[in-house]
């Protein structure tokens, strides 16, 4: 662990993490203008699978701290690498939503930030966690060796649950889903409020959701991930 090589094969996946992630905000943040209520869904559902569809077979297209976290609780991926995309995703989320902020009229008012207001903040912790959780659940099933039909269509697949789950949070939280997709707008915009709340949430969810599928709905011998799990999460 946290030995990685400094070669060209690193540089492309950190180059498509970032691509990645500054592709998700700039258009899912472009869209969260024109469109309100419960058609956000949809958008952002569609956006997810244009972001795994392009990038997935090339660095696994987390676009989300969350996701590398799982990942690499999993074993699936290298605690070294896992910082490296998780700065990626930082980096291209200011990128992606620098675009959709300069390109937005300024009469809209505030763009794409999640905190929705009116709701206390242990309640957007507990629903975020809960989407974030299950949105990880997905992921896990995804990787494992025992799933053979895991990647089919595995853009499809995500952009669905992220639309089921959009609906079933986003008059709560905005269902963020991801850090960096709250983090960046709010930082831009010098919104803070309840922020602390999506971080705790994801965090969380990062942390006990990948020990759950580990230690109690994994197969005790699937300790080493196969090559087609180790590509797509890294």
């Amino acid at each position: 662990m946290g030995k990685i090589k400094c070669d060209r094969e690193l540089f492309r996946k950190l180059l498509c993490e970032f691509t990645g992630t500054a592709m998700l905000l700039a258009l899912g943040c472009t869209l969260s203008v024109g469109i309100r209520g419960d058609e956000l869904g949809i958008g952002w559902g569609l956006v997810y699978t244009i972001v795994l569809h392009t990038f997935a077979f090339l660095c696994g297209a987390h676009v989300n701290p969350s996701v590398s976290i799982c990942a690499t609780i999993l074993g699936h991926m290298d605690w070294a690498l896992m910082l490296l995309y998780i700065l990626m995703q930082f980096l291209g989320s200011f990128l992606g939503f620098g675009l959709a902020y300069a390109v937005t009229p300024r009469f809209s008012g505030d763009i794409c930030l999640t905190v929705t207001g009116g709701v206390k903040e242990w309640k957007m912790l507990l629903v975020e966690f809960m989407l974030i959780s299950i949105l990880l659940l997905t992921f896990c099933s995804i990787w494992d060796k025992r799933n053979a039909g895991g990647f089919d269509s595995l853009s499809v697949r995500v952009g669905f649950v992220i639309a089921g789950l959009f609906y079933a949070g986003h008059r709560y939280t905005g269902s963020s889903m991801n850090f960096v997709r709250t983090f960046a707008p709010g930082v831009v915009q010098l919104e803070f409020k309840g922020m602390w709340t999506y971080f705790v949430a994801h965090m969380l969810g990062a942390v006990l959701v990948p020990l759950l599928w580990r230690f109690v709905l994994a197969e005790k011998s699937s300790d080493t991930p196969s090559e087609a799990t180790i590509a797509t999460a890294k």
